[in-house]
């Protein structure tokens, strides 16, 4: 079996965006890349400024990341404080997220809405080729979230949201063409008709990467339509994927070629009652599946899929002027079929206030339960507090909370004959804390922040050996760990036509029992950007990536050399919204791993077009 059949799926997507071009209006200026503003909404699930929020969250300024021309998702994540990337190798490979030093499959991503991995099913192939075609917000919350956000919230959360349509008709075509046989291609549509809002967007990657036996294809597709019943009354709904198909070596250590292919798909649908100042109430189905194969060419050819239906009831409710309450009710039903079909269902319910008992003063508190049919129950809670001195210019903050990672019911009763049951295996848990200072100079034109934090987490899931002839086995919680360190961000507009930006994370990552430290966790890592408009419709700029003291291994955790990858990139904006593009990529060639065994991309020169209209 495999999976759906790419050429359809981008053919359904391809006439999605067709069907939106006869909407299109008469020349006008195409709308902004961020047309929401300033406010964030993953740190209370509700609109909320994020100058007095306790919690230390991230909004990508989406506008910036085209300007830089970078067009990856996780590429775009690696530039932020807190936030580990580490890919294996190539496009299109595998690629991980650690927040704060969490686990890959501690870091949650919630698309539109929906909670996307789980302990099981992974992200890992969908972020390895995944853009910012299509989404309108980025946010990165870090800390423990389950309070809002259930399992897997442990590290964090990253909140994707696909573009709303709005004002007047627009939209771009790109084309894009580079090293390795590269060619990219992507067009977007977005507008209002009457009551309805709508965008689309879909993109086309291909390219042979560097090594042998290593090219990638895959087609990323999204699309969004709101309408207004009436004035207190919105309907709507989302589609967003991905299909992919990347030829794997294996690492160089222990090549291991084969063919994965992989099918990603999301659909949402809303409605959203606005009864005015006082409450607001929005029910939302969710419908997510994830397809992957595995063929190397021998008969035990690797076949999963993960299907989940998502219904989720929220309120918010503003019971003062100075107390807002966000409460709902979230159930999920999931099948999993490898080897074996197995089938898992939750229910859980939380509540969060939002407090201004004082103009410079927020205080936020949440608690949660999860129950799971298959695992049992699992109770979280949160608090926050930040506190504005000097007329806003000065934040302090601090946040605890808890947070768990329901095992799948695979884990649990076991696929035999590799993996083994364990009845009595528990969700991992964790706490942790963060406090830290945000501040503003010279009018807003300088920003800084420094935020110390720090996590533990206990009843960790580990694959343990239970015969060695046959390797069989079962999950076992038996791990502890611990992370701490600082993260640091710094930004400034030092001339009106020149700006530059620094993050720079600490991480100390470690197993206290064994003292051992975890891997693909560096202990030192520094993002910095540097941009200039040189004439009027000319910019450039150029970056820099330094990782340091960092170790990997798939036995013991071994020393892993630090690297520095540099990129500089220009455009020039023609008449008529005709940009040229050119960026360099590791300008300095430097040769470097994030996986053990699989070498990153070396130098690498891409040109392009875009149009707007």
């Amino acid at each position: 079996m495999t999976p759906s059949s790419p050429s359809r799926l981008a053919g359904l997507s391809l006439a999605a965006c067709a069907a939106l071009l006869p909407l299109r209006s008469r020349a006008q200026d195409p709308a902004p890349v961020d047309v929401l503003g300033t406010y964030v909404v993953s740190a209370s699930r509700t609109p909320q400024d994020p100058a007095l929020t306790p919690s230390t969250v991230a909004r990508l300024s989406l506008s910036d990341l085209q300007a830089a021309q970078v067009g990856s998702l996780g590429s775009a994540l690696g530039e932020l404080p807190g936030v580990s990337v580490a890919g294996s190798g190539a496009t299109g490979g595998q690629t991980s997220v650690f927040l704060r030093g969490a686990s890959s499959d501690q870091s949650l991503f919630v698309v539109d809405g929906v909670r996307l991995n789980t302990t099981t099913v992974t992200y890992y192939n969908l972020l390895g080729g995944a853009n910012l075609a299509g989404l309108d917000r980025v946010e990165v919350l870090l800390g423990p979230q389950s309070t809002l956000y259930g399992s897997s919230a442990m590290g964090g959360v990253i909140l994707l949201e696909t573009a709303r349509g709005d004002g007047p008709a627009s939209g771009s075509i790109s084309a894009e063409a580079g090293s390795f046989a590269t060619t990219a291609e992507s067009i977007t549509e977005q507008g209002s008709s009457g009551p309805l809002d709508y965008s689309g967007s879909l993109s086309l990657l291909d390219t042979d990467n560097d090594r042998a036996y290593n090219g990638y294809k895959s087609w990323n597709y999204s699309g969004r339509l709101d309408g207004r019943i009436s004035p207190s009354l919105l309907v709507g709904g989302t589609i967003r994927g991905q299909v992919g198909h990347y030829e794997e070596p294996g690492p160089t250590t222990y090549p291991s070629p084969g063919d994965v292919q992989t099918v990603t798909d999301l659909a949402t649908a809303y409605a959203e009652y606005d009864g005015g100042p006082q409450l607001k109430s929005r029910l939302t189905a969710a419908w997510y599946q994830d397809e992957y194969a595995w063929d190397h060419g021998s008969p035990d050819a690797y076949y999963a899929r993960n299907t989940r239906d998502i219904l989720e009831w929220q309120n918010t409710w503003e019971a003062a002027s100075w107390a807002e309450l966000v409460g709902g009710i979230d159930y999920e039903g999931s099948g999993y079929d490898a080897d074996g079909a197995t089938t898992d269902h939750s229910l859980a319910g939380y509540l969060s206030a939002t407090l201004h008992p004082a103009k410079d003063l927020e205080l936020t508190a949440g608690l949660r339960r999860d129950d799971f049919t298959t695992v049992g129950a699992a109770t979280t809670g949160r608090v926050g507090a930040a506190y504005l001195l000097d007329q806003g210019a000065t934040k302090l903050h601090a946040t605890y909370g808890t947070g768990f990672n329901a095992p799948t019911p695979d884990e649990r009763y076991g696929e035999p004959p590799y993996l083994l049951p364990n009845p009595g295996l528990q969700p991992e848990r964790s706490r942790g804390w963060d406090y830290g200072v945000d501040q503003r100079f010279l009018g807003g034109r300088l920003t800084a922040s420094a935020t110390v934090f720090g996590n533990r987490f206990r009843d960790l899931l580990e694959d343990e050996i239970t015969n060695p002839v046959t390797y069989a086995g079962q999950e076992v919680n038996v791990d502890r760990a611990t992370t701490r360190g600082v993260e640091a961000a710094f930004a400034a507009k030092l001339t009106r036509l020149v700006s530059i930006r620094a993050s720079y994370t600490y991480l100390d990552a470690a197993d206290p029992t064994t003292g051992e430290r975890l891997v693909e966790r560096p202990r030192h890592t520094l993002d910095a950007g540097l941009e200039a408009q040189l004439a009027k419709g000319w910019l450039a700029g150029g970056g820099v990536h330094l990782v340091a003291d960092r170790v990997d291994g798939a036995y013991a955790p071994e020393p892993l050399g630090g690297y520095t990858t540099a990129r500089i990139y220009t455009s020039y904006d023609l008449n008529r919204g005709v940009t040229l593009k050119l960026r360099v990529e590791n300008m300095l060639n430097r040769g470097y791993q994030e996986v053990v065994g699989y070498p990153a991309l070396p130098f690498a020169v891409y040109g392009g077009v875009e149009i707007r209209y």
